[in-house]
């Protein structure tokens, strides 16, 4: 009986087969393939295979005008009423903008945020800070709240790696020994995960989140900030990372490998797992929970905690929930929440 490979096999479901011709060498006919998975295109440039054509899908920058599941400091000291008379203002103006070359940004149940995009960064964070200003002037405030110690509605990725402990910038270092193994040298400068700089902010959030797990599991890249404004918040050990890649990971262009394991290698194979991520749709958290299990066994106690949550199915689909500075147990306030005004109801929870 004939045996297949299975890295062949997966390979072979992410490509086409295509036919090449050449007119300016005679008409020249050749077999080819085509992709528009990384992995696939770079295990044929490996096999000898030479690129034939390139074409870019490039994504407008983006910029958050508010967003009520993690909300910036600079809405510190207002109450909720104020801040969802905010929200409702800026909800309106964006729905209005004239501008052609930027748009409000739109999605499937992304119920919480007021968002943005266009072809300059620059265009986007003005545009916001009139907005915002509007906003204020709107709830007939003068000038903007005093900025408070320790966000009050929100968690901001606001502290400089290089100002924590000695331990968490250890652990940073060894992170990023490891993970390095996985990323092309050329794109060591720009790889977010082995440049960071900011980590979220020492909130009383985190030391909620430690007693829930033994083990936290978060999901490279946008976790790494997560983690460690964690960690130097508890100090917690029990820290590992694994990668996720979904739809439209412009990260993968910088891969040497695929990352497809659990870092470090956990010492236990049957203590609970608590997965951390953002969460839009929960995917990413539903995907994690199949890999600890497949690993660990179905019976392995693993909790989620949705982060942000943009979508309500995002929230329901996990176990907590961190929205607007606090910590929900999904299932006890599910019942009293409207899918309708769910986002605007948590805020004043």
């Amino acid at each position: 009986m004939n045996q297949v490979n299975p890295v062949l096999h997966s390979l072979n479901q992410r490509t086409n087969s295509i036919t090449i011709i050449s007119e300016h060498h005679g008409w020249r006919t050749l077999s080819g393939v085509q992709t528009n998975d990384y992995y696939a295109y770079r295990n044929a440039i490996l096999n000898g295979c030479h690129l034939q054509r390139a074409s870019f899908d490039l994504r407008h920058p983006e910029e958050m005008i508010c967003d009520l599941s993690n909300i910036e400091p600079i809405f510190n000291g207002m109450s909720a009423e104020e801040i969802l008379s905010i929200w409702d203002y800026l909800s309106l103006s964006t729905s209005k903008i004239s501008a052609t070359a930027i748009r409000r940004i739109n999605g499937d149940g992304l119920s919480p945020e007021i968002a943005i995009s266009g072809p300059s960064k620059t265009d986007l964070v003005n545009l916001k800070n009139t907005l915002i200003s509007e906003a204020f002037t709107h709830l007939r405030r003068d000038t903007f709240p005093v900025l408070m110690k320790e966000s009050t509605y929100g968690i901001a990725k606001s502290r400089l790696l290089i100002n924590t402990s000695n331990e968490t910038l250890e652990f940073h270092n060894r992170f990023c020994a490891f993970y390095s193994k996985f990323i092309s040298h050329e794109h060591w400068d720009n790889c977010s995960a082995l440049n960071t700089r900011y980590i979220y902010e020492n909130h009383a959030i985190w030391s909620q989140i430690e007693k829930i797990s033994k083990n936290k599991l978060f999901l490279l890249s946008a976790g790494l900030p997560i983690a460690l404004g964690y960690f130097a918040a508890t100090e917690d050990s029990n820290i590992f990372f694994s990668e996720v890649h979904r739809q439209n990971d412009s990260s993968l262009l910088s891969r040497e490998n695929a990352f497809q394991d659990i870092f470090p290698h956990p010492t236990s194979s049957n203590e609970s797992w608590l997965i951390i991520d953002k969460a839009y749709t929960g995917g990413s958290l539903r995907q994690a929970t199949n890999m600890i299990r497949k690993k660990f066994g179905y019976d392995i106690e693993v909790k989620t905690v949705a982060l942000f949550p943009k979508s309500f199915s995002a929230f329901m689909s996990a176990d907590y929930a961190v929205y607007a500075g606090k910590l929900f147990e999904v299932k006890s306030c599910a019942s009293r929440l409207d899918r309708n005004l769910w986002h605007k109801q948590l805020i004043t929870e």
